[in-house]
């Protein structure tokens, strides 16, 4: 059988739970760290006139948008509340109902990314940004932690959704029959068993 369309079991929402745990905390985690080692706007290089650390306090969305606009952190916070039960609903949603365990993981990524930030504006009005990219006379909109987990997991959507037409896959049985084929250990319906097969099992 499909191990995508394998039942979930308790040890799977605990792992998957684990995972967003550990993936906000990774984000909060590297968020104190440049707070403590850096002072404001002090830039770190890492690979010179490249890659840099440079803590700034964003008031704004993903890269810094909206950083301008005096209402952007109270909207943006209320945008982040709805967002994050919706995204936490569907991570779990997906795997009962239609098993997809890809899928569910993406949106975890993608919940785990908006708590990140949610957590930032809720402790300080502001986001925690350090990861700043140069290139030569550009400087690329400084971000964080959960910035890549948004940014990474929509791409990964995108992509599913345009070359994998059925990310979400379809389940043959309904959980009642699925029960009760566990129990007689035939894990399929009989429509798929081929006719040779009905002819080997009369004889």
């Amino acid at each position: 059988m499909n191990k995508e369309l394998r039942k979930p079991t308790w040890m799977t929402y605990v792992i998957f739970s684990e995972l967003f745990v550990v993936l906000v905390f990774i984000d909060q985690f590297t968020k104190d760290l440049i707070v403590k080692s850096l002072a404001l706007s002090q830039v770190d290089p890492i690979i010179k006139n490249f890659l840099s650390l440079m803590y700034v306090r964003n008031t704004g969305s993903a890269f810094s948008m909206f950083a301008s606009k005096s209402w952007g952190v109270t909207m943006l916070s209320v945008i982040s509340t709805v967002a994050l039960i919706v995204l936490l609903f569907l991570s779990f949603f997906v795997l009962v109902r239609f098993r997809s365990r890809r899928l569910s993981v993406v949106l975890i990524f993608l919940s785990a990314g908006t708590l990140g930030n949610l957590i930032d504006r809720i402790r300080f009005k502001y986001v925690i940004d350090f990861i700043r990219f140069d290139f030569g006379s550009y400087t690329f909109p400084i971000f964080n932690v959960a910035d890549i987990y948004v940014t990474l997991s929509c791409i990964v959507l995108a992509v599913m959704l345009l070359f994998n037409e059925k990310f979400i896959p379809e389940i043959p049985f309904s959980s009642k029959e699925e029960e009760k084929q566990e129990e007689s250990g035939n894990l399929f319906p009989k429509e798929d068993i081929s006719a040779d097969d009905r002819y080997r099992e009369d004889k």
